[in-house]
């Protein structure tokens, strides 16, 4: 399939992307794109012990990180996908190797509705929020190369039912090859490898809001 018809398709489909950010992080995800943890821990330069426990171990709190330049920011945790229920569900790998893969990708939900469940979750609905919403068009146009979708929430490890959603590398997988094998229907995620440093141009809104409940418009696209 032509990529074209491809990306147009998609976007038929899901013609809005949706990122929740720590309150105030707009600014930053315009100078520098959205980054996933280990484009971010780059950035600031944390290494070793530390970066070992924010990037290969559970974060079941977010972290604060800080740089003489960059200034600071936050590192959402993981709260929940703790270690034990996490490998009851993972085939073939380990849970160390599941953070780390899943720290390396920027996250964006392809629907308000599941948008809305992560952000009226016990850890976050008491928090204001920054909310973008993107033009699938043009942002899977520009990043297909690095994009892959899931039809799980893959940071989602706790029991539902008395039973953890199995989960693998290959839960993941580019838009073509999910389109020729599975259909594009019943996807939850939308990932980019590692960072999408001109996000800033496919935002259409910045929007504050605290649990299911806007609260102001932070920015929006007048062209």
């Amino acid at each position: 399939m032509v990529a074209g018809e491809l990306v147009e398709r998609f976007a038929a489909r899901y013609p809005r992307l949706y990122h929740m950010a720590e309150s105030g992080s707009w600014r930053s995800i315009w100078e520098r794109g959205l980054l996933s943890t280990t484009a971010l821990l780059d950035l600031f330069e944390v290494n070793g012990l530390t970066r070992r426990e924010i990037e290969s171990e559970w974060r079941p709190t977010s972290v604060a990180i800080r740089h003489p330049i960059q200034g600071s920011a936050v590192v959402r945790d993981q709260w929940p996908m703790p270690p034990e229920h996490l490998a009851s569900g993972l085939e073939g790998i380990r849970p160390q190797q599941w953070y780390e893969f899943l720290n390396g990708k920027a996250f964006l939900w392809l629907s308000e509705d599941r948008l809305k469940r992560m952000l009226n979750a016990v850890p976050y609905r008491q928090h204001s929020h920054d909310v973008l919403t993107l033009d699938t068009r043009s942002f899977v146009g520009e990043y297909i190369e690095q994009i892959a979708v899931c039809p799980i929430n893959s940071g989602f490890a706790m029991p539902m039912f008395g039973k953890v959603t199995k989960r693998s590398f290959e839960s993941f997988q580019t838009i073509e090859r999910r389109a020729a094998t599975r259909g594009l229907g019943g996807l939850a995620e939308l990932t980019v490898a590692y960072a999408a440093p001109e996000a800033w141009r496919f935002v259409e809104s910045v929007e504050s809001w605290r649990g299911k409940r806007r609260l102001e418009t932070i920015w929006r696209r007048s062209d």
